[in-house]
């Protein structure tokens, strides 16, 4: 249990530190970059989207109706991210990241949006479970070990995934076509997203098929903005 809670906790901390380490030896500014990608996270989900979601949409019928309805609202949970946090990512570099656009600056703001995310939805939990492991009370921890491992694969592809997004709007401010690739990362955020509540109600797909969803769409999205970012 220990073993992988430690690489659970590499992969929620120590990848975003060493990341912005790294970055910031070799380009300035990225230190910066990385604050408004952990800020964009926090005001989109943590202050607006999930506090909707949770307080306010419940009062309303249509969205009870709604839940009983894989499709309809799995896609209207990850179009509802898409558009809360690529937006975010948007305003962030069109307003707060001006001449702050390459490939360093766009790696360091996803590696802060990713990573707070990854602290706040696993981490804390597993730096918990670990301190419990330590002081012999891992059989209280409400994970075995293989679960454990999941859930920092999880992260390390959705790291990957923000990485990509994030360079795709960048690169879309940089070349003035910051709509058409705030479209796109919308798209591509809603699509990943939605698939984990789609996935095993419509198709019956168990939690290594989701990984694997998540694996190649977060690989895929962070291929294309590293090409893209380095082409232009």
């Amino acid at each position: 249990m220990l073993i992988s809670l430690i690489i659970g906790i590499a992969i929620c901390y120590g990848l975003p530190i060493t990341g912005l380490i790294l970055l910031m030896r070799k380009r300035r500014g990225t230190g910066k970059a990385f604050v408004w990608g952990v800020a964009a996270f926090v005001v989109s989900q943590l202050l607006i989207r999930i506090p909707v979601l949770q307080l306010l949409l419940p009062n309303f019928a249509w969205f009870g109706v709604m839940q009983l309805y894989p499709w309809r609202y799995g896609l209207f949970l990850g179009l509802t991210a898409g558009l809360a946090e690529e937006t975010a990512r948007w305003i962030a570099f069109r307003c707060f990241l001006k001449g702050r656009d390459t490939l360093e600056h766009g790696l360091a703001f996803g590696l802060g949006h990713g990573g707070i995310e990854a602290v706040l939805l696993v981490g804390l939990n597993m730096i918990a479970g670990a301190v419990m492991a330590l002081t012999g009370q891992a059989a209280q921890f409400p994970a075995d070990p293989g679960s454990v491992l999941v859930a920092g694969a999880e992260r390390l592809f959705a790291m990957a995934f923000h990485v990509g997004a994030s360079l795709l709007i960048m690169y879309g401010v940089r070349t003035g076509r910051g709509v058409w690739f705030w479209l796109l990362a919308v798209a591509l955020h809603g699509v990943m997203d939605a698939a984990v509540v789609i996935l095993p109600a419509e198709f019956g797909v168990g939690v290594l098929g989701i990984e694997l969803w998540a694996a190649v769409w977060g690989c895929l999205t962070l291929a294309l903005g590293i090409r893209l970012c380095r082409k232009g």
